[in-house]
């Protein structure tokens, strides 16, 4: 069997583009080798989101479907796919570092990404919401007991939490608040050349996208195997 012959059925993911949660399973999908066509869902339609509903009870985007079964919360769809694809997991076996890569998924999740959110659209007062969490990320990224360029050390779904907002950050002109913070910039600089833990010849940072992609909401897609 060549490689990716079980994946030839190709995702299906409803997403917005520039929605952090959107980009972390994009992430997800390229470093683990697996196919996504991405589709755009405009959240002020109706129409589109009554049939959004008929899979996510709430509404919430994105969600995926693999052949007839559908997935949403984005915290599923990324252990789906880690589980689904190529090369090593996403979630570290050992169990402190397991416990620290959720936590730093929590603070990108529930801190990090809505103070960025605020900060691109024009709220500047969550500046120094967002400089405190680059600050505490730097001081994890420099931790004396992390053996390792990412933030728990090995690359995790922690690094694809943080990915999307701090490149959202670069878009909208705040590329100096990650210059600014050399294991920041670091890390990032290994984030943007990294190739896809899946062993293909693909760098999951180009999944993320591009601000007129954001303003258009046009949805990327993931093709490593086709």
């Amino acid at each position: 069997m060549a490689i990716g012959d079980h994946l030839s059925d190709v995702k299906v993911l409803w997403g917005v583009a520039g929605c952090p949660n959107t980009s972390k399973i994009l992430l997800t999908a390229a470093e683990k080798g697996v196919d996504i066509d991405g589709r755009s869902v405009d959240v002020n339609s109706e129409v589109e989101m009554n049939e959004i509903k008929k899979h996510s009870p709430f509404g919430s985007v994105p969600v995926l479907k693999d052949v007839d079964f559908y997935i949403y919360g984005t915290e599923a769809i990324m252990s789906y796919l880690d589980d689904k694809g190529f090369g090593n997991s996403l979630v570290p076996r050992n169990g402190v570092a397991r416990a620290i890569n959720y936590q730093w998924a929590h603070i990108a999740s529930a801190s990090f990404a809505p103070a960025v959110a605020s900060l691109t659209g024009g709220d500047d007062s969550a500046m120094e919401t967002v400089k405190a969490g680059l600050a505490a990320l730097e001081a994890q990224l420099n931790a004396k007991t992390k053996r390792g360029d990412y933030v728990v050390g090995e690359f995790s779904l922690a690094d694809i939490h943080w990915a999307p907002s701090v490149h959202a950050l670069c878009l909208y002109n705040n590329e100096s608040l990650v210059d600014s913070l050399p294991g920041v910039k670091a890390w990032w600089g290994h984030m943007k050349v990294r190739k896809s833990m899946s062993k293909e010849n693909y760098v999951a940072y180009t999944v993320l996208p591009s601000l007129d992609e954001i303003r258009s909401n046009t949805l990327r897609s993931v093709s490593i195997n086709v």
